[in-house]
């Protein structure tokens, strides 16, 4: 939204600083002026926006918290419930309602999981975000379930020297079709 308003902002002035002043032109060359950090572009004039800098991050860190992510991934496929539950940090508010959760679905329908991408986010102390885009497709079963695609952010925290996970929020969900 933010952009949406400078971009209207731009286009409006813009607008403005083509148009012609009223009276007669003064005699005369014109001068070019190098513009300031806070000036608008000249119209016309692309604007380039830094790509913001990658926070450096520990290379045997990051893999821990891939690792954690393709731990609780393997245990969803095998079934198996205290592996799944043993990548979650034990203060977990997400803890005792995935357990109700795999003993319901494990008993009704197999799943298989495919991770397509993992991605460290953010590590800060012992607090780390990364996001995890997975299909999901059911392989058996009686219970409904539609195939799907969907992008988690995962906080995970760390138990110890172990990280494991503390939250999940669904960024995005694709249904996908046959």
């Amino acid at each position: 939204m933010r952009y949406l308003c400078i971009a209207l902002a731009l286009v409006a002035a813009t607008s403005l600083w083509s148009q012609d002043l009223p009276g007669t032109v003064l005699p005369g060359t014109s001068t070019t002026v190098t513009p300031e950090a806070n000036t608008p572009p000249a119209p016309g004039v692309p604007v380039e926006e830094a790509a913001p800098e990658k926070p450096k991050m520990d290379p045997a860190t990051v893999q821990a918290l891939k690792n954690v992510i393709k731990t609780n991934v393997e245990g969803m496929g095998k079934r198996n419930i205290n592996f799944v539950l043993s990548t979650f940090h034990p203060e977990s508010p997400l803890l005792e309602s995935s357990k109700d959760m795999l003993t319901y679905m494990f008993a009704r329908v197999q799943l298989v999981y495919t991770l397509q991408a993992i991605e460290v986010k953010k590590i800060d102390g012992d607090e780390a975000e990364v996001e995890v885009l997975q299909v999901t497709q059911k392989r058996s079963g009686n219970a409904a379930f539609r195939d799907n695609r969907i992008k988690l952010l995962h906080t995970l925290k760390q138990d110890g020297q172990k990280w494991k996970i503390y939250t999940s929020e669904a960024l995005y969900i694709e249904y996908l079709k046959y």
